[in-house]
């Protein structure tokens, strides 16, 4: 497969365990790929992180369930575009208990979905190019929503480059889609969350998840849980 020489791809994740299988996805179709990985919340290794992503020669990024919130003078470098990989629907923007509440909050949605939208200055506020939603069954484990959700996520990314590899005009390539991000859905906070599951019946299974960001102890930086801390 020829690879696309035009574009300097910055490939941004905080999945350590999809680093690999993601950047080899996106060097199927560009020849110059830059992979920078942040432990989310990790604020001791962000300033080299962020010093990384600085010294990068990118025109074009691909921020793939990412952590890092990026700045104007990020956008501006990227002159073909800065597309991400949101794991969660348009209804959904904000990360904080995204793959609980199917399980755990089923008044509010019963299906998930993973979003590709251009970035913008706004956090999970930019152009929406494309989603993709199912049913998530009343049986499921919060465990199972995230595993098909980064299942997804994956599948949503070669749609992405494979899109971008073939256009000579960047995300410009994707046309806007008539979806809209449901803000207030994207404001819940750990003590929403410790509310939905001290609701729960207490021999329902989710009790015993402990799943980043959708259970009740859960903080966002490491060790990530509170009843870890001393």
């Amino acid at each position: 497969m020829a690879r696309n020489q035009d574009y300097r791809v910055l490939l941004l994740t905080s999945i350590p365990d999809l680093i690999d299988s993601i950047t080899a996805i996106t060097r199927e179709h560009f020849t110059n790929v830059e992979s920078i990985y942040w432990e989310m919340g990790n604020m001791e290794t962000k300033p080299d992180v962020l010093k990384q992503i600085a010294e990068s020669d990118y025109n074009l990024i691909i921020s793939h369930i990412n952590g890092i919130i990026l700045k104007r003078h990020h956008l501006d470098q990227a002159i073909f575009g800065t597309v991400n990989i949101h794991p969660s629907p348009p209804e959904h923007p904000g990360c904080w208990g995204n793959w609980c509440v199917p399980v755990i909050k089923r008044d509010l949605r019963t299906h998930d979905g993973v979003t590709l939208h251009e970035i913008d200055e706004e956090i999970d506020h930019g152009p929406i190019y494309k989603v993709d939603r199912w049913n998530v069954p009343e049986d499921s484990t919060i465990e199972g929503v995230m595993v098909q959700s980064l299942e997804k996520c994956v599948e949503m990314l070669k749609f992405a480059v494979k899109e971008l590899a073939a256009s000579a005009h960047g995300s410009l390539c994707f046309g806007e889609i008539d979806e809209h991000w449901a803000v207030p859905n994207g404001t819940y906070t750990i003590k929403e969350i410790q509310a939905w599951f001290a609701d729960l019946d207490p021999d329902h299974p989710a009790h015993q998840e402990r799943i980043f960001m959708n259970h009740p102890k859960s903080i966002i930086s490491p060790p990530y849980f509170t009843d870890l801390v001393e």
